[in-house]
């Protein structure tokens, strides 16, 4: 046997692979062993069909089967001493057999490129200080006793704040009439929808009252389709309803978890500088990626960008079953593909060359933010992550953040206590 391995690229390799005819015969006299003691003819006893019978009927077959392991096991033979890791199927090419010369063919192997990213160490680029002001927190602490309000029927005319309930009687944009939708109910909280104009037409209408309301919507409108367009509406108010907020006391706090209206404030400002310094480090490390993307050019296999894109589709159509691809989904979908496999490729190796490794005590603490999330006791998560073994793939995460971490300037914490 013979093969002789050509890089095509940096991510594909051509291994010609030449099979010897007598290569053949152990394997193919080992099936003939195997079919004369499993096959049943009809006059011959089971496991004494001669071999001429089994070789005229299934010699086609069986030797189908024989090519098929030996080819199998050459290539599986010669991808180990090349050191060589396909990450996806191995394609077959130029298969060739005459019966009498060699057997040959062409294995196709895909294989992840070898990178060596210089200067991540280095960017320039860093997490940005956040801070937080007063009205955010007020702005939170407002939206959090919203959720909890209760909106009450008053009788009286409708005023900034209250919730207008009504039904659609006829729809006009710039003079065209619009299809009412079947369900023609409307909910809008004065002062608060995406239209204002619409918000002052209602403003001081009653339960009962049929209201004509003229606006222009406004030209940063949420619906671009709508910006800066005229609309009639016709409309029937079926009630107004006044927004409670709820009564501050013990119960209200221990439901939200806090132990009163200060403790609650406190606990939304630090949400709040969390998120903020979320949003910065993501935005850092992006930058940083981009930069070492460019810095450090390398090509990814094609099918590890197909793969992904598989993946990508399949969880957000929330089904079990492959999704495959059409070309305008791979077209579109395949720049942010292969970003993001580059991604994950710059940082496990900056994880490896930088030998970063969470601590135990980071990993306790991941598991007990979980815990706390999911509502369930931290050793009992942890002991199921240990049993299923996704605490593995737990300690893997975390070493993909520290690396995240270390190419915009923050150290591991061990290193930091030193």
């Amino acid at each position: 046997m013979s093969a002789t391995i050509k890089e095509i690229s940096s991510t594909v390799r051509n291994i010609d692979i030449a099979i010897p005819q007598d290569a053949l015969k152990k394997p193919f006299e080992k099936k003939v062993t195997e079919y004369r003691k499993e096959i049943q003819l009809k006059g011959f006893r089971a496991g004494a069909v001669p071999r001429h019978v089994i070789e005229s009927r299934f010699g086609d077959s069986i030797r189908a089967e024989a090519i098929e392991e030996v080819m199998n096991s050459t290539l599986s033979e010669e991808l180990k001493a090349a050191n060589i890791i396909p990450v996806s199927r191995v394609k077959v090419e130029n298969f060739k057999d005459d019966k009498t010369a060699d057997i040959t063919f062409t294995a196709v192997v895909e294989v992840d490129p070898v990178i060596d990213i210089k200067g991540y160490d280095n960017l320039g680029i860093t997490v940005p200080d956040v801070v937080i002001d007063e009205d955010e927190v007020k702005a939170e602490y407002d939206r959090v006793l919203q959720m909890y309000s209760t909106a009450e029927s008053v009788d009286r005319e409708a005023k900034k704040g209250d919730v207008v309930v009504g039904n659609y009687i006829e729809v006009k944009i710039d003079g065209e009439n619009k299809e009412i939708p079947e369900d023609r109910e409307f909910r809008s909280l004065l002062g608060e929808s995406a239209s204002p104009g619409f918000d002052e037409g209602l403003t001081g209408a009653k339960k009962g009252d049929k209201k004509d309301i003229h606006f222009i919507y406004p030209a940063d409108h949420k619906d671009e389709q709508y910006r800066g367009k005229t609309a009639d509406f016709k409309v029937e108010v079926t009630d107004v309803r006044e927004i409670r907020a709820p009564k501050l006391d013990e119960e209200f706090f221990k439901k939200l978890g806090v132990k009163d209206e200060a403790d609650l404030k406190d606990n939304l400002q630090q949400s709040i500088l969390n998120n903020k310094k979320g949003a910065a480090k993501a935005k850092a490390v992006n930058e940083a990626i981009d930069k070492l993307i460019e810095t450090n050019p390398f090509d990814v296999a094609h099918s590890r960008v197909v793969d992904l894109i598989k993946y990508t589709l399949q969880r957000n159509s929330g089904s079990n079953e492959e999704v495959e691809p059409t070309e305008e989904q791979l077209k579109s979908l395949e720049p942010e593909a292969i970003r993001e496999i580059k991604k994950h490729f710059i940082l496990e190796f900056v994880a490896n060359k930088e030998k970063l490794k969470p601590s135990q005590a980071l990993v306790d603490e991941r598991i007990e933010g979980m815990a706390a999330m999911y509502g369930v006791d931290a050793k009992t998560l942890k002991d199921h992550l240990r049993q299923s073994g996704r605490i593995n793939s737990l300690r893997d995460e975390l070493r993909v953040e520290q690396a995240s971490d270390f190419i915009v300037g923050i150290k591991p914490a061990a290193e930091e206590s030193k």
